[in-house]
């Protein structure tokens, strides 16, 4: 009897040691899933990253992974996403969070704090985006301030080559007004990008493309998308947008990555 008993503690134990081992396996084919498409940054061997739009961290973790070595900045105004952010930094360094928005106008503002941090937005949120995710129905009107990026790049070691990513619910056209200057120094910027009117007032695609088509800028494809979770269509995406002028030296870099891979 005592053998059976240890040969069935035995058995269950390789099972959950299995079992662990294959849900291991499964998150970490997700974490790459979600960090590949974000390799392809690795063409502009960024020394520095503006991060428009950290919300709690996230993106600076994704950066991490691929760019160790590269300067974070991150703008974040919600308080509590802020805190978050600057411990990311902390944590992993070189870089600095501000706390404030970035737009275009130096300003006190509102931001509707939704109670899904990463759909709170400075414009009023469309009836689609709450019809596509009910939980994101509620939230809370917080006090801001909003800066415009050429008013506070000096304040930044702004070291080339330089990415941007924008990620701001609506407010990218904005963004982009109050920081042209410090955007034509970019080799490239990430821009999320709504297919349907999510939120009141936003820029479509063909907005924003005109405004970074001015300022020497090409639209190269995405790097991620959301789906509908109702039909599958493409409601967001990250979209890339490439500066001509260093076009030649970003293609020299191509043929160097193929055997990169993420850290663990």
């Amino acid at each position: 009897m005592k053998n059976i008993i240890h040969a069935l503690f035995g058995f269950v134990g390789l099972d959950v040691r299995l079992k662990s081992r294959l849900l291991a396996t499964r998150n970490e084919e997700k974490r790459l899933a979600q960090l590949t498409p974000w390799k392809q940054l690795l063409r502009y061997n960024p020394a520095t990253i503006l991060d428009i739009g950290a919300n709690d961290g996230y993106s600076v973790k994704v950066f991490r992974e691929w760019m160790p070595e590269a300067t974070i900045y991150s703008f974040e105004p919600i308080a509590d996403c802020f805190r978050q952010v600057e411990q990311v930094l902390n944590e992993t360094p070189p870089g600095q969070a501000f706390h404030f928005a970035l737009g275009d106008t130096n300003e006190t503002s509102i931001i509707h704090r939704n109670q899904s941090t990463p759909s709170s937005s400075l414009l009023p949120m469309d009836d689609l985006h709450r019809d596509e995710f009910p939980h994101t129905t509620n939230f809370v009107d917080e006090t801001i301030q909003v800066k415009r990026l050429d008013d506070v790049a000096d304040q930044l070691q702004i070291v080339g080559p330089l990415i941007v990513k924008i990620d701001v619910q609506g407010f990218e056209d904005r963004v982009i007004r109050g920081g042209e200057r410090t955007l034509k120094m970019a080799h490239a910027i990430i821009v999320e990008l709504s297919s349907y009117s999510l939120y009141q007032g936003q820029p479509s695609f063909a907005d924003v493309h005109s405004q970074l088509d001015r300022l020497g800028f090409v639209f190269r494809g995405t790097v991620d998308q959301m789906l509908s979770p109702h039909d599958g269509r493409v409601l967001q995406f990250d979209g890339l947008f490439e500066n001509l002028r260093f076009q030649m030296e970003s293609q020299s870099k191509e043929s160097q990555l193929a055997n990169v891979v993420p850290n663990k």
